[in-house]
Formats: structure tokens, sequence, C-alpha cells
């Protein structure tokens, strides 16, 4: 609701009420010219009108969440007013009527503002009063339906107040017997009969059982069956269990995407343990700390990452050097004891005191969002996955285990060339991938590659799963381009559900949209918008996402202070004791309950696909002796992604490097976490009630590598390095002695440049030149090295095996 400021003396008005709107608000209101009519009778009829006035009051602060605003009404023969309404916690209908009767502010006679108006029109029809309502509203922004549904929801709440006159405002009624049945049962109606009552590591074996020569799994020219990973697996659980896991217990597992993963997962689940992915790029500190918040009993990993653990304490079990210690043990299936209600894994999320969150998973809710996924799309033994995930990010728990759950087929990149998109369209199209599945950004990177290469249309990739973080409005259709026969599949959720809880199948996209619908609630699943008050919201109205169904996880292991602040129990209408999970998103419905989602209701933000905490990044920040505050927000760059920047104010008297603080922070948090700018100020800005007032935070200076001199590029190759890195970064200073790091490049955008500098070259250029620190001119001399000992191209995968 937008009403015009008008001049003059006496108070000032109120903001408007900012009511939701089906349509984007143009610069230029279109007026209201469209008005729409309801009857109200019985009690509500009779009504005195401050109550009326009151309820109105009432809705707009239900509808719009403000607490302060101000609206114009007009009365029979009284003329036009002006009503600015606050209402606090607890605010009664009583209340609000005496207040909106006291404080009326008659508004002079003229020109029609462009807004809504309250109009109401007694008419007696002998028996007892009728009231019409009549709204005028701005039918460019407004639908019919929806300004009749705002209406009803006025009659309802007006009704109730009626009877309940020194309820809370907060929990008076506005949906109808019919709109709360409709949003709380019938578009949670989600029950099917799916196959969860069985353990992951189960499912596997079914399929080893059945077809024990099937690949399942592909790296390079070397293969695995579901036989050997299924027995080498079960060996593995042997020897993890005479270590003291079980039932019960954690075992955590510091690997890459590799075969030797596949088999640990397997072989955790085999014992009886939940497992816990731990990173091997996240700092020693930080695996320490997830280690011992898990209290794992033992850590499965190889020699390559070990050296990593030393400071760990934990009994480490390294895959490669210490394979002979089970390789005479039986390769039967274990009886591993668990029930489908047992933990499968503890994954962790970043969180805001500082801590990572460990959540806990139970092998029930994940097979059902997996036996979801593969009943839904057909995914069974002829499909194939390409693994792009990490480990530590729940989407990975799909391609390992949900693929091999359908008999299908997982496809590894080459190690060295794991974060290289053009490597990734090779394989789309060598190994005739069937199924993508990763965060949006890693989709984009490819699609970005296959329209550089004009390659030819992927023919065999049907299926793209994306979740994670939002999905830009042009990519369905790019990808599509690409792969004429691709279903595109949106999915929402939390990591505290079983990976999914909502699905969306993007066909056309709407050019209205502002965004990708984030879907209805998945099988066996329930989805719930509330408002701060816990209820129920009306479709448009925004509130905050709530998850319940089989999905939802024990809760954060071993924290059941933080397992209380996110998951309780709720009951409303016809449905009683659901267990919740507030997500913290803010999202509302439409008309036939599509969700939309709008933002975040705190300071977590999905960067790249990675949910981060701000506050967790903030406490690292603080922790350095030369820092006394600190702030972190997020930035759009020139290329329109999202990027970390961090904000330090120092102690009196010290000196803050930006360096030394990203050095600092690069110590304690993964690479994903590190803000690519850090700014320096003598205090943070504060608005009007204290509060730091985030958006008036500067905007980081454009990347710059931070050398107190520049050289020029001097070969051709240092030049097109050079212009490469330019390119990627929006930076026009680029020099032979810039590095892409420090010139603000994060691990996204080193995919980019090696993406061009690969196409640019001819050659495979790895990525690890730039993660390393080197600059134009030390990527340039490797590039060179390279073209002059070019070896040959490697034949094509023949479908042998070398084991």
């Amino acid at each position: 609701m937008t009403l015009p400021q008008e001049g003059g003396a006496g108070p000032v008005p109120a903001p408007p009420a900012l009511l939701p709107t089906d349509r984007p608000r143009q610069s230029e209101p279109a007026g209201c010219t469209a008005r729409q009519r309801l009857v109200l009778d019985g009690a509500a009829g009779a009504a005195p009108e401050e109550l009326l006035l009151a309820g109105f009051a009432a809705l707009l602060h239900r509808y719009t969440d403000q607490a302060e605003f101000g609206f114009r009404v007009r009365t029979p023969g009284a003329g036009s007013f002006r009503l600015n309404c606050a209402l606090g916690e607890g605010t009664t209908p009583a209340a609000l009527a005496r207040s909106v009767l006291e404080g009326r502010e008659p508004v002079a006679e003229g020109e029609e503002p462009a807004d809504f108006e309250l109009v109401l029109l007694p008419r007696n029809d002998g028996s007892y009063v009728h009231r019409t309502v009549q709204l005028r509203y701005d039918a460019t922004l407004f639908d019919q339906e929806t300004v009749l549904r705002l209406l009803t929801h006025f009659r309802t709440l007006v009704e109730d107040a009626l009877g309940r006159p020194d309820a809370p405002v907060s929990r008076l009624r506005l949906l109808t017997d019919g709109e709360l049945r409709r949003t709380l049962v019938d578009w949670n109606d989600t029950a099917a009969e799916l196959p969860h009552e069985r353990c992951l590591h189960e499912a596997f074996e079914e399929r080893a059982a059945a077809a024990p020569e099937a690949v399942a799994l592909i790296r390079g020219a070397e293969e695995w069956t579901y036989g050997e990973v299924n027995a080498a697996a079960n060996r593995l659980a042997r020897h993890l269990r005479g270590l003291g896991a079980g039932v019960g217990g954690r075992v955590g597992i510091c690997l890459d995407r590799s075969p030797e993963l596949l088999v640990a997962v397997l072989g955790v689940l085999k014992s009886g343990s939940a497992y816990v992915p731990l990173d091997p790029d996240y700092p020693e500190q930080r695996i320490a700390a997830m280690v011992t918040g898990t209290s794992c009993a033992v850590i499965v990993s190889r020699s390559g990452f070990a050296s990593g653990l030393a400071g760990v304490g934990q009994r480490i079990v390294e895959l490669d050097r210490d394979a002979a210690l089970w390789a005479d043990a039986s390769a039967e299936d274990v009886d591993s004891g668990v029930t489908p209600g047992d933990l499968a894994y503890v994954i962790h999320t970043s969180g805001s005191t500082g801590a990572p969150k460990p959540i806990a998973l139970r092998h029930r809710g994940v097979m059902n969002n997996i036996a979801d996924l593969n009943s839904r799309y057909a995914v069974g033994p002829g499909d194939r996955v390409l693994a792009l995930s990490s480990p530590s990010f729940d989407m990975s728990v799909y391609e390992f285990l949900g693929l091999t759950a359908a008999g299908g087929t997982v496809v590894l990149p080459e190690p060295a060339l794991a974060k290289d998109p053009q490597h990734w369209a090779e394989l789309l199209a060598a190994h005739r991938i069937t199924v993508w599945n990763s965060a949006p950004a890693l989709l984009e990177l490819v699609v970005e590659q296959l329209e550089q290469a004009a390659a030819p249309p992927l023919e065999a990739l049907r299926l793209a799963l994306l979740g994670g973080d939002w999905v830009p409005l042009s990519l369905p259709d790019r990808t599509r381009r690409a792969a004429p026969g691709l279903r595109f599949v949106a999915l929402g959720g939390a990591t505290e559900s079983s990976i999914h809880s909502t699905v969306y199948e993007v066909g056309e996209v709407d050019p209205a949209w502002t965004s990708i619908p984030y879907g209805r609630p998945m099988a066996n699943q329930r989805t719930y918008i509330l408002d701060g008050s816990l209820q129920p919201v009306p479709p448009g109205v925004a509130g905050e996402l709530h998850l319940a169904g089989i999905g939802l996880a024990t809760g954060y292991l071993d924290r059941p202070e933080l397992t209380g602040e996110r998951f309780f129990d709720w009951s409303c209408g016809e449905v009683t004791g659901e267990r919740l999970y507030r997500t913290g998103d803010v999202a509302r419905y439409g008309p036939d309950g599509l969700i939309e989602l709008l933002g975040r209701s705190d300071f977590q933000v999905k960067v790249n696909g990675h949910r981060i905490e701000l506050g967790e990044i903030e406490a690292v920040l603080r922790s350095h002796e030369a820092v006394r505050e600190a702030v972190v927000a997020t930035r759009r760059d020139a290329a329109g992604d999202l990027r970390l920047v961090g904000y330090v104010v120092p102690h009196p008297g010290r000196t803050v490097r930006p360096r030394v603080i990203s050095a600092h922070l690069a110590g304690a948090l993964p690479q994903f976490m590190v803000p690519g700018a850090v700014l320096v100020l003598d205090r943070l800005p504060l608005s009007a009630n204290g509060k730091t007032d985030r958006r008036a935070l500067p905007a980081p200076p454009p990347p710059d590598d931070g050398e107190a001199s520049y050289a020029a590029p001097a070969t051709p190759t240092e030049k097109a390095v050079a212009d490469i890195f330019s390119t990627v970064l929006s930076a026009p200073k680029i020099g032979a002695n810039s590095s892409f790091l420090a010139a603000g490049g994060d691990s996204l955008q080193a995919m980019r440049a090696v993406s061009r500098l690969s196409k640019h070259f001819g050659i495979k250029v790895n990525v690890r030149l730039l993660h390393g620190g080197g600059t134009v001119s030390g990527v340039a001399a490797a590039i060179d090295q390279l073209l002059n000992s070019a070896p040959p191209s490697a034949e094509p995968n023949d479908g042998g095996r070398k084991r």
C-alpha cells in the first residue's frame, strides 16, 4: 500500500503500509482505478466503525509485519481521515480500536490519491445493518483475486476480534476454515509409498547382489564394479569394528572425491556407525573442532591427507598404507545392526557462534529423498552422474549413494582437473552423462564452456538436479540449448531435512518471474509458511518457511540448546504435534500453493552454493588480537556474482593490514568462507537505533593486486594471461606481478579463468596454478613450458580397465 506523503504542518505521517504485490511496483503508480466490494453482515456488519477501522489496521499489520504505518479512510458524512497506527506486542483489538478513535487526523479533500482506500457504506435493510467494504486498488500491481482474498481475511479477522476482543492482534484468525485446510493439509498431501524403510548401504548391497559386474564407478580408464566396491567396503567395515566403530558411533572420513570415498562411506555405514565428512581442504583447526564435536572413534583417510590430521588425536586409518590390515577379512556383507531410524551421517554447516553445526541425519529420511528423486525421474541402471559436489556438501550424498541405489554409475573427474569446466564438458560427452547434480553455479560454468566451444548438443543428458542456491533465470533455457532433451529441476530445502524438501520442474520461464519458483513439498515431506507468532500466513504474504516430515534431522548432535532453537513441536487447525524445523528462509505461497523464496531472515547467506553464517566469519575476525570490531557483508561484483567482504576496526594504536587478516582467516576457515576483500575502517556505521548499519558499509575498491609497483606484461603469453584475469575479475589493472587470488579471485572465478586459458592456448591448464598464488608471469611461464613440451593428446577411453 503506497500513500503519498502530504506536506504542511502537523504530525509527521507514519510510513505507508507496503502490502505484498502480485507484480513489482513502478516508479509512477498507475492509480487506483479498480474496485472490489465485500458485504459484511451479521456481527461484523453491526460492528462499531472504530472496530472496523482497527480491524483493517490489524489486517495491514499482519500482511506487512510493520509495527508502524499510516493509511487513509473515508466514511460517509464524516469526510476523509488519515490514521497513523503503532502496534506493539500484545496489542488487542479493543486497545487498537481506542487508539484509532482518538488518533484520526482530518485530510483535506481534493484529488484522489493513487492508493488503496477503505470506504465504509452502511446500509440498513430493516432487520440489521449491512456494511459494504469497498477497496480501491491499482490493477497493475494486484490481481482481483488477491484483493478479494484480502477483504475476505478482513472479514474473518473482524469476526474473530468481535468474539475475542482481548486476544492479541497477532493471534487473530485471517484464514477461513477452507483456506486453513487447503494451506495446512491439501498443499501438504504428499504421502507416498517409497522404499525408505531400509538403510543406505543395504540399497547398495541389493544392487551388488543383483548385478555384481555392473559398473558402479568410473575415473579415467579405471572402472569399479558393484561387486568390487561392496567387497572392499565389507572388509573395511570389519576392520573399523575392530577399532571400536559400531551402532551409535561416528567415524570421520577425510577424503576427496575418489573411488576410495565410496568404499569408505559404505564401509563406515556397514560397520554400524554414521560417517562424518571432513573436507581435506579445511584448516586443521576446523577439522579438529568437527572431530571433537562429533566424538569420532576413528578417521578414515589416505596418506596424502593424513599429514594434515596429525594434531587431531583420533586413530587414523589410511586406506592405501594400511590396506594389508584388512585384506584377508571376509568380503561377505556385514550385519551392521543399524535400523532405518539410526544415524547415517553427520554433516556440518556454518555456525553463527563461530563453531560449525553438526547435523545428524537418519537413514530413513535420506533414503526417502533418494527414492523420491529416483522414482519421480525414472533414474535407473542406465544412468550416469558426474560427481562434482564436495563430500562435505550434502548433494554429494545423492551422487555417491543415490545413483548407486538406482543401479547407476558415478563418473569422477580426474583429480588434477576436478575444477576444470572444460574437463567436465569433455566427460559429459565422452561418458554420455545422463544426470547432472550440483549447485547452479557449477552448471553455469559448464554451460559457459559448452557455449564458448560451440560443442555439439549433449543428447544423453536428460536430467539436471539443481540445489543449494538461487537458480539464475536464464540458466534453464541456456542449458536446454546445450542439452535439448533435458528436464531442468530446481530443488530447495535444508541440510537439516535430508538434502532436499521442495521440488519444481522448470518448463518455460515466465518473463514476469523475478526468480525461479521454490516449488512444492516432496514426497512424505511438508512445508509451512508462518509469521512471527507461528500463525499460517495467507497466499502472497511473506513468512518464514518451516519444514516437516520424514526427512527432518534428529537435531544438532549433542547440542540440545541449538536443537531447541530450530526444532519444535507445533499444532494448528487439523495439524497436531507436527515437528518443525525453522529454516530462516523468507517465502510466500502463490494462490495455488507454489512457494516463492524471497530471501533470508537472518545474516545467513549462500555464496556459490555454500551456506554461510556471516557471524562465524565475524567471530574469527574478532579473534585477531588487533581487531576490535568486525562485520562481514555480501556485495555484487561487476560480473553480478555475490562476494564476501570483511570490515574491521582495529584497537586504538594498533595497525591492521588486510593481507594479515586474510591469512588469519585462511588459517581457520575453508577457502569459500574467506572474504575476497578486507577493508579497515575507523568505525562501523551505525543506524538511528545504535546498531551496525550494514547498508551503509562502503563498497570495496575495484580489485587490485596491492603491489606497490606495476609491471606491464612483457610477452604475448603474459599479455593473454593478464587479459583473461582482467576479464574474469572485472579488474582493469592486471600486471605481470599480479596474482589471481591477491587480485580478488576466488575458486569459482578460478574455474572460469582456467577454462578461458585452456581454450585460448589449446592445452589443459591446471587450476592449481592460480590457487598457488602464482603471478601472471609465473602462470605464463608454466603455460609456455607446457606449450613447448606439448605431448600428443591422450587416446579416448576405449572402455578398457586398468587396475
